[in-house]
């Protein structure tokens, strides 16, 4: 089984119902059938309560749960941090976010910010490539 990172965005789509929520419902899809194991860092949890403010308390609750019901959550803890801080990009969080993937030891990281990922050795996907690929990707 293929176990696949999930970037912030990723289940903001889903959840918000933006632009690529259809790709992500079918990434959903892989983890709920079995096919994938789907991983998102504990830092997604903090950004998703942010980005998605605008909601009723209860409703932001309701989202944040099921994604916890959804993906396994991979906690940042010291490791990672000190890996990203000895590694400067371009951007701090995306680099947390590689390190937790890394930690979890995931085959793919798929993220709607693919171009921040260039620093990567896990291969990463926007959420419509890696639909595109999807039965190459998890055989």
């Amino acid at each position: 089984m293929k176990r696949v990172f999930l970037d912030t965005n990723i289940l903001i789509d889903y959840i918000d119902n933006r632009a690529g929520a259809d790709d992500a419902e079918q990434i959903f899809a892989c983890g709920f059938s079995g096919e994938t194991q789907l991983f998102a860092s504990s830092l997604t949890f903090a950004n998703m309560a942010y980005i998605i403010k605008g909601r009723t308390q209860e409703e932001k609750y309701d989202a944040l749960r099921q994604m916890a019901g959804i993906v396994e959550i991979v906690n940042l803890g010291k490791q990672e941090v000190m890996a990203a801080i000895a590694t400067p990009v371009k951007d701090f969080e995306d680099m947390l976010q590689y390190q937790c993937a890394k930690e979890a030891r995931c085959d793919y990281i798929v993220t709607n910010d693919h171009h921040h990922f260039d620093f990567s050795d896990i291969p990463h996907f926007t959420s419509s490539a890696f639909v595109e690929q999807l039965d190459e990707l998890i055989q």
